[in-house]
């Protein structure tokens, strides 16, 4: 599933920004025209959409991964957590800040229901996702400020950092 929003280019969106509510993740751009963004919604049938995830229970942060949508019940599938984690109904999950598109903590619903999965490797849990996407007509896009580290010291001059030291002198 997929919505077309009246922001583009022209406006500083790009491609894999996170769009969201005032109530939680709704999904991501994923094109984007000078006037106008499509956004690819969580709920989507594409087995390649993922969404790096966390559950925030009273025995810590559990991870997985977001992805698929369970239709019958209205729920997004929360897959690949590890069978030995500590996850139950009612708790909130949210984005894990990994994978680079997602920002750490935007709100993406509340377990359901937790079971093992199709090969009883990992645990999969039900989620009510927290936005109603059936009330898509505000939206936020989100910005995320990447910093990217160039490997060479402030100055850049590329000066030696070890202290005189080196892996050649302690084989001696």
């Amino acid at each position: 599933e997929k919505i077309i929003l009246n922001k583009g280019s022209a406006h500083g969106v790009k491609k894999n920004m996170a769009v969201q509510t005032a109530r939680g993740l709704i999904g991501k751009i994923t094109v984007v025209t000078p006037y106008t963004s499509q956004v690819e919604l969580l709920y989507t049938n594409n087995s390649n959409y993922r969404v790096s995830a966390l559950a925030q229970g009273s025995e810590g942060d559990v991870y997985g991964l977001v992805e698929g949508y369970d239709s019958e019940r209205n729920e997004l599938i929360f897959k690949r957590i590890d069978s030995s984690a500590v996850i139950e109904e009612g708790e909130k999950v949210v984005t894990s800040g990994l994978g680079g598109i997602f920002p750490k903590g935007i709100l993406i619903g509340e377990v359901t229901e937790v079971t093992t999965d199709d090969f009883g490797l990992t645990k999969m849990a039900f989620v009510k996702p927290a936005a109603k996407f059936s009330l898509l007509e505000n939206v936020i896009i989100l910005m995320r400020e990447v910093i990217e580290v160039d490997s060479v010291d402030g100055n850049g001059t590329n000066a030696d950092l070890t202290n005189g030291t080196s892996e050649e002198e302690g084989d001696e």
